[in-house]
């Protein structure tokens, strides 16, 4: 019975050719913006496909939320009455004020008369919770049309075709919680994840506070899973995750410098970058400017080679534990020339277990050595790591020239001299697959994730800066 139930809720005329764009104009009485449009297009392919996660990032009070959370939930429905949604914020309250909109909607003759289908009617009296479309509620099976969920509840017994997370944090200073910011990822991996089959649609739509909120995390985590369409304010080229390395271009194409809209003043935009933290991470959708702070982005300037005429070194930044869990291990290889210019040749990096730490180092020494006969290798002796640790390594990369320091001074003042030299154009980084992360590294410094690249570069730097007056051992 409940299959023929089924198939007799699928056999109903299709809705009307509307297009989504058009009926968010239809029904808002707005004009929308090239980049509105864009995201109607985006969210309709949702239709027709399925699997997709869509991480979609736009400035605050641009109109994201009545399109994605607000109009995107009916149109949806009338092309696919059975359909479930469910839509999560921050908390159930949030999410019931856009279920009331949706419902509200779905109720008006308007709706009515745009797809006229008894299969998508609502009962009159209908929980902004939570209700069901005439298809749905004709399957019995207890999956509700729409429901509104809190980022503190569950949906545990009940499944989702398409799963929208708008508004996960109630504030910024929630994003830059690491208890809250843990409880959000927690409720992707633990509650929602689990419960998505192949085919669910995700959308999950914010503006960015910092590199490890939800989308930043789901960037670095899930690389492979995640689109990101990224309306910056103003358009400012790739995105270069800082983590993973990878590129994600202005999703309409515009050139550098293009704004976003024409419904905001010049005094708008102008007023808005006053605060350059706050325009960077939720205007920009960059926590990190791309120009960076200390190092810019047009001073790493990436060549095919360095010249075979130079010194070299090697040096470790090492990660502050003996754990999986620990700091990324890194090793700089920098040249000079005799001209005073500085080549970052390549960056060996990862999170190792002391194990395999050591013999990446081994194998760093010995390819290198292979290549520049007179290499050294420099380790840097950071506090938190045991003397014994890197008496260890010392040993264990007998044959090769290895020599130790302690860290002196704070991380920025070491840093200080190499971008001194970057900002005279006299540092450039050799092509390799390594340098998106390393670039992308050095421009979030110093408020950046992660710094230990910074770190061995600086120490590279300094050697081979002070070369004639270090004393070896």
């Amino acid at each position: 019975m409940l299959l023929e139930k089924l198939k007799a809720s699928r056999s109903i005329d299709p809705a009307p050719a509307l297009a989504l764009d058009s009926f968010v104009e239809k029904t808002t009485r707005h004009r929308l913006d090239p980049w509105q449009r864009h995201l109607c297009e985006v969210l309709a392919g949702l239709a027709t496909s399925k699997g997709r996660r869509l991480l979609i990032a736009a400035p605050p009070q641009a109109g994201k939320s009545i399109i994605v959370s607000q109009r995107f939930p009916a149109w949806l429905i009338a092309q696919k009455p059975t359909h479930r949604i469910k839509l999560a914020c921050y908390n159930i309250t949030h999410a019931a004020r856009f279920g009331r909109i949706v419902r509200d909607l779905m109720q008006s003759g308007e709706y009515a008369a745009m797809f006229p289908s008894s299969k998508l009617r609502l009962p009159a009296i209908a929980s902004t919770e939570e209700w069901s479309t005439n298809a749905r509620r004709l399957l019995q099976d207890g999956q509700p049309s729409f429901k509104a969920l809190g980022l503190a509840t569950g949906f545990v017994g009940q499944g989702v075709d398409t799963l929208i997370i708008d508004d996960p944090y109630a504030s910024p200073q929630d994003a830059y919680s690491l208890i809250i910011n843990a409880s959000t990822h927690g409720f992707w991996s633990d509650t929602a994840k689990p419960r998505l089959n192949d085919d669910t649609n995700v959308v999950v739509m914010f503006h960015r506070y910092t590199e490890t909120d939800l989308a930043g995390w789901l960037m670095e985590t899930e690389p492979n899973e995640w689109e990101l369409i990224r309306y910056a304010a103003i358009a400012d080229g790739d995105y270069i995750h800082p983590e993973t390395g990878k590129v994600y271009p202005d999703p309409i194409g515009r050139a550098e410098g293009e704004k976003f809209s024409t419904r905001f003043s010049d005094d708008w935009y102008e007023t808005q970058q006053k605060n350059t933290f706050v325009w960077l991470s939720q205007f920009q959708g960059r926590p990190s400017a791309r120009e960076g702070g200390m190092f810019k982005l047009h001073q790493l300037p990436i060549v095919p080679a360095s010249p075979v005429e130079a010194q070299r070194v090697r040096y470790w930044d090492l990660g502050g534990s003996d754990s999986k869990k620990a700091d990324y291990s890194v090793g700089c290889l920098m040249s000079r020339t005799p001209e005073g210019l500085f080549y970052v040749e390549d960056i060996k990096r990862g999170q190792w277990s002391p194990k395999e730490r050591n013999e990446q180092m081994r194998a760093t020494a010995a390819a290198d050595k292979e290549r520049h006969a007179d290499i050294k290798t420099w380790i840097e002796k950071v506090p938190g790591l045991a003397v014994e640790v890197v008496d260890n390594i010392v040993r264990y990369l007998a044959g090769f020239s290895v020599h130790t320091e302690m860290a002196k001074n704070d991380k920025v003042t070491r840093a200080d001299p190499l971008a001194s030299q970057c900002e005279a154009n006299n540092v450039k980084v050799v092509s390799g697959p390594w340098n998106a992360t390393f670039r992308a590294e050095l421009t979030a410094f110093p408020n950046g994730k992660n710094d230990d690249q910074v770190d061995a570069a600086s120490g590279a730097f300094s050697k081979l800066a002070g070369q004639r007056r270090i004393k070896m051992y």
